[in-house]
């Protein structure tokens, strides 16, 4: 799992987590102590320790939980802390680094590998080929995307809708099809940069 994608995973459990408390101070008709909220917030995280999609953060949520039944603790404040550092990461990934990323999440969660594409070599089907070029021309020297990054890849077992699929969920790019031969196989893929996210 990437760092972007443990980050936004952490930082969506704990956006929950807040929003949670917050609503049960919402209804409550009287102060809620920082005891009281310790418990509220305790009981919001214990039951994701066991959920698959949180495996990856599974260790943080256990540490939060152990650091809010402790006596004079503030899990709030402590979530708080960490929201803002996963925010403060998430500004400071560059497109460059999204582009590295994102190749790491389609070979680890996916299966597709990639490599850098050399005219003298073949190609393999499933692969997907980043152009040596695109690196050094689409990017500026702090890493910002200037230009769409092309992926090339022919394929066998799946499909350019499954590729852009698995790419647009992600959320680190915006890909489109810019070329297919229904004959060859080969396709061209599109990586737009998504300041959106």
């Amino acid at each position: 799992m990437s760092k972007q994608h443990y980050h936004q995973q952490l930082s969506t459990l704990i956006d929950n987590a807040l929003l949670h408390l917050y609503s049960q101070v919402a209804i409550s008709h009287r102060f809620v102590p920082t005891a009281k909220r310790n418990t509220l917030l305790c009981q919001f995280l214990k039951p994701k320790i066991k959920q698959p999609q949180h495996k990856a953060i599974k260790g943080d949520i256990k540490r939060m939980v152990i650091a809010g039944q402790k006596a004079g603790a503030n899990l709030e404040l402590k979530l708080e802390e960490l929201r803002k550092m996963a925010n403060d990461y998430k500004a400071s990934v560059n497109d460059a680094q999204r582009l590295y990323d994102l190749l790491n999440i389609l070979f680890d969660e996916h299966g597709f590998d990639s490599r850098l594409f050399k005219e003298d070599e073949q190609t393999e089907p499933e692969i997907i080929y980043v152009l040596q070029d695109h690196l050094e021309h689409c990017f500026e020297n702090d890493g910002k995307q200037t230009a769409p990054v092309s992926l090339l890849i022919e394929f066998v077992k799946n499909t350019p809708d499954t590729l852009i699929t698995l790419i647009n969920q992600t959320r680190l790019f915006i890909a489109a099809l810019h070329e297919h031969n229904s004959e060859t196989k080969q396709t061209h893929i599109q990586l737009h940069p998504n300041h959106n996210q």
